[in-house]
């Protein structure tokens, strides 16, 4: 049997993808989000979520029902990329 030469002409290359936005753990890019979604993505606790609310350095949450408080996932979002350009 003959050996089979492998050539760089055979060899496809896949398209580059383009790059894709950041995804922020499973943080949805739209909709809401409770307090117990940002626990994977932030690096502060609730109290320090709570305290950066009050101090407008953090976007302030969605009452939706007597005992539901949430998130808008893309003031999230914004917040989260403010922050990488800030850092930048």
């Amino acid at each position: 049997m003959a050996a089979l030469k492998t050539t760089s002409q055979h060899i496809k290359q896949a398209p580059s993808k383009p790059a894709a936005l950041p995804t922020y753990g499973a943080l949805p890019a739209t909709g809401y989000v409770r307090i117990s979604d940002l626990r994977p993505i932030l690096p502060f606790s609730d109290s320090t979520i709570w305290r950066r609310v009050r101090a407008g350095t953090f976007p302030a949450p969605v009452k939706l029902s007597e005992r539901i408080t949430a998130w808008r996932a893309e003031d999230v979002r914004h917040w989260l990329d403010a922050q990488a350009k800030e850092a930048a």
